[in-house]
C-alpha cells in the first residue's frame, strides 16, 4: 500500500481521534469556567481596544487581498482594481469560514470566470494566492519555531528540539522555493491538469512579505485582545501552531482546534474565561463580521453581472 493510500486510511482516525480530544478539554475547559465571567470580560474591552483590533484585521484582510492585486498585474486579466480586490475579499472571508476548497478556490473560481477570466488564468491567480499565503506561513513559523520555541512544560525538552527542527526544515523548504524563483530555468509546469508558472524572484520575495504581513496583523489582532502577560510572540507562536494542527485535521474556520491549541498552551498562564473571551471576539472581528460584509459583497458582484446581462 502507497504512503498516500495509508495516509488517506488514517486521516479520518486521526481527526476522530483529534476532535474527540478536543472535545473533551473543551468540556473540561468550559465545566471549570463561569460563563458570567466570559461576558463580563467581554464587556471589559475598552473602545479603544476594541477599535485596534478592528484594524488589525482589515489590515490581515487587506494584505491577503494584496495577493489577488498583485496577481492581477502578473497575469494581466484586465480587470479593473476594484473588482479584483471585491472577488479577493469575498473568497478570503468564505475561506476562513467555509473552507479552502470551497471558499477561497471555489469562489475565486466562480467570480472570475463570471467576470470573464478565463480557467487557465484563474488557476494561476489561484496558485499565486495559495503560495503566498504560505510563503509567508513558513517565513514566519520557520523563525518563531527555530528561534522562539514556544514555552512547554520542562520536562518536554524533545517537543522543544522537535520545534527547532520543523522550523529549520520550514526555512530550507522557503529557501529552495526562493531559489527556484531566482535561478531556475524550467518556468512552467503542469500539476493536475492545471499550468503553474513559477514566478520571478523579486514577486516570490514581494508574495512572501504581503503574506508575512498578513500573518503578523493576525497575531497583533489576537494579541490585542488575549490577558496581559501574554505576549505578541507567543500569540504568534501560538497561532502558527493552531494552523499547523488544522492543516492535519481540516475543520473550517478552525473551530474547535483554535481554541483547544489556545486553552492547552496558554491555559497556565491566564484565566480560561480570559482566554474564551478574546477569542469569541476575534473570531467575531476576524471572521464573522467579514463574512457578513463579504456577503454584501458578493450580492453586488452578482447583481451586476445580471445588470451587465440584462443589459446585452
Amino acid at each position: 500500500m502507497s504512503a498516500r493510500a495509508t495516509w488517506r486510511r488514517l486521516q479520518p482516525l486521526l481527526v476522530v481521534g483529534f476532535l474527540v480530544a478536543a472535545g473533551w478539554l473543551l468540556w473540561r475547559q468550559a465545566h471549570d469556567i463561569a460563563w458570567n465571567e466570559v461576558g463580563a470580560a467581554l464587556a471589559a474591552y475598552p473602545p479603544l481596544q476594541l477599535g485596534a483590533a478592528v484594524l488589525a484585521g482589515l489590515l490581515a484582510h487587506a494584505c491577503y487581498c494584496g495577493l489577488d492585486l498583485l496577481s492581477r498585474r502578473i497575469v494581466g486579466h484586465g480587470l479593473p482594481w476594484t473588482r479584483t480586490l471585491a472577488i479577493a475579499f469575498v473568497s478570503y472571508a468564505m475561506n476562513l469560514n467555509i473552507g479552502g476548497t470551497l471558499g477561497g478556490i471555489g469562489f475565486r473560481y466562480r467570480l472570475y470566470a463570471r467576470s470573464g477570466v478565463d480557467v487557465a488564468t484563474i488557476s494561476r491567480i489561484v496558485a499565486f494566492a495559495i503560495a503566498g499565503n504560505w510563503s509567508g506561513f513558513l517565513l514566519l513559523a520557520g523563525l518563531v519555531f527555530l528561534f522562539a520555541p514556544l514555552p512547554l512544560p520542562s520536562q518536554w525538552h524533545l517537543a522543544q528540539d522537535a520545534q527547532r527542527l520543523l522550523g529549520g526544515g520550514m526555512l530550507a523548504l522557503l529557501g529552495g522555493a526562493l531559489a527556484m524563483a531566482a535561478w531556475s530555468p524550467r518556468r512552467h509546469w503542469t500539476w493536475r491538469g492545471q499550468g503553474v508558472e513559477l514566478p520571478s524572484f523579486g514577486r516570490a520575495l514581494a508574495q512572501t512579505a504581503i503574506a508575512a504581513v498578513s500573518w503578523l496583523a493576525i497575531a497583533n489582532l489576537l494579541h490585542l485582545l488575549l490577558p496581559d502577560g501574554i505576549g505578541y510572540f507567543d500569540a504568534l507562536g501560538v497561532l502558527l501552531c493552531s494552523v499547523l494542527a488544522n492543516l492535519v485535521i481540516r475543520v473550517p474556520g478552525n473551530l474547535g482546534v483554535l481554541e483547544t491549541v489556545f486553552l492547552g498552551l496558554l491555559g497556565g498562564r491566564a484565566g480560561g474565561a480570559e482566554i474564551l473571551a478574546a477569542l469569541l471576539a476575534y473570531r467575531a472581528m476576524f471572521y464573522l463580521g467579514p463574512l457578513l460584509l463579504a456577503l454584501g459583497v458578493y450580492a453586488w458582484l452578482e447583481a451586476g453581472r445580471r445588470r451587465g446581462r440584462d443589459a446585452s
